[in-house]
């Protein structure tokens, strides 16, 4: 399985994805004599949760909600929201990042600066911005980086997958190919490998690794008449029931969450017993 994050590049090699390979476009700038309340209202009729603020053509600054919600408020409470420029609330200097950059190198430069957008400059031009959350949907094991209380787990798709790729190997045992056997436990096995380095709370996915782990060095260098097909099969039987389990849960809380409007990690923080859902950092689909 290719890790998320890579894409294919000439000559079948990996290549890390880049910033420009995911970063927002385009991207809504103002002027830093702007006034506060035009900018509110761009922001809310554009739908964009961020305006970069320039300064003779170039990036100088940026402006968040959270900006216009707290200074506003809290240190220009005695003006009025109009009398208030661009410049005077926005965040600055301005930290960018180039195009070619990796998503790993992106995620480094966010979480360092504790900051969730990062303007993409190329030659002095703003091109885009990548957000916390665009690094999130394609590196989803990055959320600790960001949100170190949150336990991520592996989604009902990934574990639909799983099984249906061990349900194969299950179907080439009972037909007795028993090299394509092998060779399918060794897929499902490495691909488990890695999740479980991704997904490390995931006691779940463990468990199945574990599993698994154990049925493929039962079969890793052994000849053919070596393999008890009746006991492996009720081993795959044994694993394919626990993932089905969790995928058909998994799926049924995503949609859940989904109908009722609010994506959240239900007890899966680190503890139990509290019964009380917690927000997904990265629920908003804004920039």
């Amino acid at each position: 399985m290719s890790a998320e994050g890579e894409a294919e590049a000439e000559g079948g090699e990996k290549r890390k994805m880049k910033v420009r390979d995911i970063m927002s476009t385009p991207i809504i700038t103002e002027e830093g004599d702007t006034g506060v309340i035009k900018i509110a209202k761009d922001m809310a009729d554009l739908e964009v949760g961020s305006v970069v603020i320039t300064s003779k053509g170039e990036p100088a600054g940026i402006i968040t909600e959270r900006d216009i919600a707290l200074k506003v408020l809290l240190k220009y409470r005695g003006r009025r929201g109009s009398e208030v420029k661009a410049k005077e609330i926005m965040s600055c200097p301005l930290v960018t990042i180039k195009p070619e950059a990796t998503v790993e190198e992106a995620c480094e430069l966010a979480s360092t600066e504790n900051i969730k957008r990062l303007p993409v400059v190329e030659n002095g031009v703003l091109i885009g911005i990548i957000s916390v959350r665009n690094i999130l949907t394609r590196k989803p094991e990055y959320v600790k980086r960001f949100y170190p209380e949150v336990r991520v787990l592996a989604s009902g798709w990934t574990f639909d997958r799983l099984e249906r790729s061990l349900s194969d190997g299950e179907v080439f045992l009972a037909k007795n190919e028993m090299e394509r056997y092998k060779e399918r436990l060794k897929e499902v096995y490495e691909e488990l490998s890695k999740l479980v380095s991704y997904y490390v709370d995931d006691r779940e996915l463990k468990d199945v690794f574990d599993d698994m782990t154990q049925l493929y060095h039962d079969v890793k260098g052994e000849g053919e008449e070596k393999i008890l097909i009746e006991e492996h099969r009720k081993q795959l039987e044994t694993i394919l029931r626990k993932i089905r389990h969790v995928t058909y849960g998994r799926k049924l809380q995503s949609v859940t969450s989904f109908t009722s409007g609010a994506f959240t990690f239900r007890d899966y923080r680190h503890g139990h017993g509290t019964g009380k859902g917690m927000r997904l950092p990265f629920k908003r689909t804004r920039p």
